[in-house]
């Protein structure tokens, strides 16, 4: 049994990428599968599927693409969020040795377009109840103290001052211009700048994590079993 363990461990340290792009594929390809067995017949897949995904996604039939009729399990937005990040895992492979990981304050950047896109659609019926001025006042306040927050506790760099700044700004936007609504293809760029950053960042830091599994495994003295060359390098 050991044994077996042992050989798992080496095998996973040693291509975790392959499985990463197995469950990120596989997440970006259920959704797409919902409405084709409805089309085709099979309901049940098809219900399990939409019930699965409605605990990370609204569902939202007006922000969802359709297949043959039938709406896809997750809405534009995650959908472009996730082929995104697929793509880009696969964009990493090819650069892993060299790619460096994403700085946060560089990645806090990608988060200004969804943020900016679905935020000032999402408080849009606010300033159809509360009075104009008090909303947009309260957006400034905020982004004042926050803004004092974050220069007392010493950050320096200006992303996270840009990123703050959009609350104000997004809340001014749509007290000067009204409500609005986001478009399928505004939530698909705002979701694939998201995913391609999120991919940036996160695979460089599972190689970093996986590399440190390995030295603990080789601390240990676990022997390189046959058919193991005991490194990341090269591998899936």
């Amino acid at each position: 049994m050991e044994h077996w363990l042992n050989r798992r461990a080496w095998w996973l340290v040693n291509h975790w990428l392959l499985v990463v792009y197995f469950l990120a594929g596989l997440y970006v390809a259920l959704p797409l599968l919902a409405p084709l067995f409805m089309h085709y017949g099979y309901i049940v897949p098809a219900q399990i599927i939409y019930r699965a995904y409605r605990i990370t996604c609204h569902q939202l039939p007006e922000r969802s693409h359709f297949i043959f009729g039938y709406q896809v399990a997750i809405c534009q937005r995650d959908n472009a969020i996730w082929v995104a990040f697929f793509l880009g895992g696969l964009l990493y492979g090819l650069r892993r040795h060299t790619l460096k990981i994403l700085p946060p304050h560089w990645w806090i950047l990608a988060l200004i377009p969804i943020g900016l896109d679905g935020g000032t659609q999402l408080v849009g019926p606010l300033y159809e109840v509360l009075p104009n001025a008090g909303l947009t006042g309260f957006a400034l306040l905020v982004w004042l103290v926050l803004t004092a927050v974050m220069w007392f506790r010493g950050v320096r760099q200006w992303q996270y001052y840009l990123f703050v700044f959009c609350f104000p700004l997004g809340m001014a936007y749509v007290h000067l211009t009204g409500p609005r609504l986001s478009n399928w293809q505004l939530r698909t760029v705002t979701g694939a700048i998201l995913g391609l950053a999120n991919a940036w960042f996160l695979f460089p830091v599972l190689e970093e994590s996986f590399l440190e599994i390995q030295l603990h495994l080789r601390q240990k003295q676990m022997p390189v079993l046959p058919g193991e060359t005991g490194t990341l390098s090269g591998k899936f």
